[in-house]
């Protein structure tokens, strides 16, 4: 790929969008490094959708600036979105027409060089899984096969960036790991991943960074997998552990050196974060037990996804 990508392969600057009286962002700020891939989560109405349309250059911010690959999508479209490729949640895809019709259409658009159309077509068609059925109409296509089509559809050209609405919406389960292997796949080969979805799932295995939107501002900003360090960069551990009888901070602190971090879990777990490995981990249990406390079990004690989800943004029911 000859292409001179900025570090920030996406920036966005305290941008707001409003629709009438409603606001739909408020502010936001974040950028997406060159090879990254980020998963954008939020519940329906948080402000995802608003947020892919600035970046494709759909709909201009109200204040604020987005930038990608360096330039702005609105006023510099084609610069912007030349080594972009877009896989919307619901496009309008005319059902009689081919799927090789279809992705030659838009290697025209994209100026794909017609010595490279077929080649790179039946390349896509390939790494996808959907050549057999390439020359068959859209609308006689399976749900999973019409998103691959489409993932298609958002690497012709091999673009650096793919801005990715809901992939995996409406797969089946095999389905869905098959698109999140190439997901994957795509990421390892250093594409950059802008994923927004409700599906936490999908992010957890495709992505390396997770944003959180609530109500139209970022309420997160953190790597999928959270793991804490010390004041000195150390690593830390965090278990779960559970007893046969309700405990308190206290009463667990009292058993361990001062250097355990020691939180409720719930009424009979506690949740401990500590420096060190597995053999500093025997010396706190061990600690536990000749404290007279009746340990019953251990678990990794670090907060999920899911959980971290709820703690940012909330029940999407909630008031």
């Amino acid at each position: 790929m000859n292409l001179t990508v900025p570090a920030a392969a996406i920036e966005v600057e305290r941008a707001s969008v409003a629709y009438g009286p409603r606001v739909a962002l408020r502010e936001i700020t974040f950028e997406v490094d060159t090879g990254q891939a980020v998963g954008y989560l939020g519940p329906n109405g948080a402000g995802k959708t608003t947020t892919l349309r600035l970046l494709a250059g759909l709909r201009r911010p109200d204040a604020g600036a987005v930038r990608l690959l360096g330039a702005d999508p609105v006023h510099d479209h084609g610069a912007a979105l030349a080594h972009v490729g877009v896989l919307v949640e619901t496009p309008g895809v005319l059902p009689y027409v081919t799927a090789r019709d279809l992705l030659g259409h838009v290697a025209r658009v994209k100026r794909v060089a017609p010595s490279e159309e077929t080649a790179q077509v039946r390349d896509l068609a390939t790494q996808l899984g959907f050549l057999e059925q390439i020359d068959r109409p859209i609308g006689t296509l399976s749900t999973g096969l019409t998103r691959r089509l489409l993932l298609a559809v958002a690497l012709v050209g091999d673009p650096q960036v793919l801005l990715l609405d809901e992939p995996t919406l409406g797969l089946d389960p095999a389905a869905r790991a098959d698109l999140r292997r190439i997901l994957r796949g795509l990421r390892r080969d250093g594409r950059t991943l802008f994923l927004s979805t409700h599906l936490l799932d999908d992010v957890e295995e495709v992505c390396t960074r997770v944003l959180f939107l609530r109500d139209g501002q970022l309420v997160g900003d953190e790597p999928v997998e959270l793991r804490p360090v010390s004041a000195t960069g150390a690593p830390l551990r965090t278990i779960a552990v559970g007893f046969a009888r309700e405990v308190s901070v206290p009463e667990v602190r009292a058993a361990v050196s001062d250097s355990v971090e020691v939180e409720v879990g719930g009424p009979r777990v506690a949740r401990l974060r500590f420096a060190g490995d597995d053999a500093r981990q025997a010396e706190i249990l061990a600690l536990l037990v000749r404290a007279g406390l009746p340990l019953v079990n251990v678990s990794d004690g670090r907060a999920t996804l899911g959980q971290r989800y709820l703690e940012r943004v909330g029940r999407e029911d909630s008031p």
